[in-house]
């Protein structure tokens, strides 16, 4: 009996709970700590519908890099906040389906005006069988204090039976470690934006003796965070450059700073045009996915905007100069 049949005979609800249960009790549903994690684009379609085949395949091909560990879907990367509830709850299913098992798949969360609470969110993700979620930052200030960030913290607790990882922006050192502290918590996606307050949460999360990992997606100076200690590497480039992500963190883990040098030398230039102030990041890496072959189309959503004619340009000087280009043989 193939596997469409089965499921066909069994149901999709009892598929569905079956492949949670096997999830679970697989040693690959724990995240490692030590962990390279490519935060997914969204493509669409022609007519700005989620385009779901070129989204396995983009799953599939982030699943295939050797060393990458798992995958976000709905993050900022991902241009969540275009994203309907029920889209988002696709997506996962679709990344558990195109990963088929070789890497977990981190669902990330944040509310909409429609839904306030990430309950929701949280629940639709774990019914289709995320291994873990991630927490995104909160448009609502407020939430950066400890009493709404608990609370946001707590509906997504009583939605799902999940691990759960903290994208850390806006929380002051304390709020953080009170946080990491919580028991669901298992990993912290640090965008802090300074090199010294990545340095001072991540000696106080260590601190708590809990072995909560600490990602960084500082994409423009990874290195910097490896040496100090980061576990690893969770970040929309690696949609891009997952080969390159895992590279780096690989050559620090090993001691081998000559190594880690080249790899960042060559994501430097892909980071320079990526992040430069002007149009969306997550933009100009869909343009360079297709120019690399891997996409149909760069296609976004309003209120984002097609890159012009100079955007592009800049990015295909990047990608040859990384080295992407050419060995994609273009």
């Amino acid at each position: 009996m193939n596997r469409k049949t089965f499921l066909t005979t069994i149901g999709v609800g009892a598929a569905a709970a079956l492949a949670r249960r096997v999830r679970a009790a697989s040693p690959k549903a724990r995240m490692p700590r030590r962990a390279v994690i490519p935060a997914a684009l969204t493509p669409y379609d022609d007519d700005l519908r989620v385009d779901v085949a070129e989204f396995r395949r983009h799953i599939a091909v982030l699943a295939a890099v050797p060393g990458v560990s798992g995958i976000m879907v709905n993050g900022a990367a991902g241009h969540d906040s275009t994203l309907t509830r029920d889209e988002r709850r696709r997506l996962v299913a679709e990344a558990l389906a195109a990963a088929d098992d070789r890497v977990r798949i981190l669902a990330a969360l944040r509310e909409t005006k429609g839904l306030p609470t990430l309950a929701p969110f949280a629940k639709d993700a774990a019914a289709e069988g995320a291994h873990a979620l991630v927490v995104m930052p909160s448009a609502n200030k407020a939430d950066e204090a400890w009493d709404g960030a608990r609370a946001r913290f707590d509906s997504a607790f009583s939605a799902a039976n999940l691990p759960v990882a903290i994208y850390q922006t806006g929380y002051d050192t304390e709020t953080l470690t009170r946080l990491a502290a919580l028991p669901p918590i298992f990993a912290i996606k640090e965008g802090s934006g300074s090199p010294a307050v990545f340095e001072r949460n991540l000696r106080a999360v260590r601190a708590l003796g809990r072995d909560v990992a600490v990602w960084s997606t500082h994409s423009s100076w990874l290195l910097a965070d490896l040496a100090v200690g980061a576990d690893g590497i969770l970040s929309g480039m690696g949609s891009v450059a997952a080969d390159l992500h895992v590279a780096l963190a690989e050559a620090v883990w090993r001691s081998d700073l000559v190594a880690a040098r080249a790899v960042s030398d060559r994501l430097f230039p892909l980071t320079q045009v990526f992040y430069r102030p002007g149009q969306d990041a997550h933009t100009r890496m869909k343009y360079a996915l297709k120019k690399l072959g891997r996409q149909q189309r760069e296609l976004v959503r309003p209120p984002r905007q097609p890159l012009d004619d100079a955007e592009r340009a800049a990015i295909d000087r990047a990608l040859l100069e990384s080295g992407l280009l050419a060995a994609a043989g273009r």
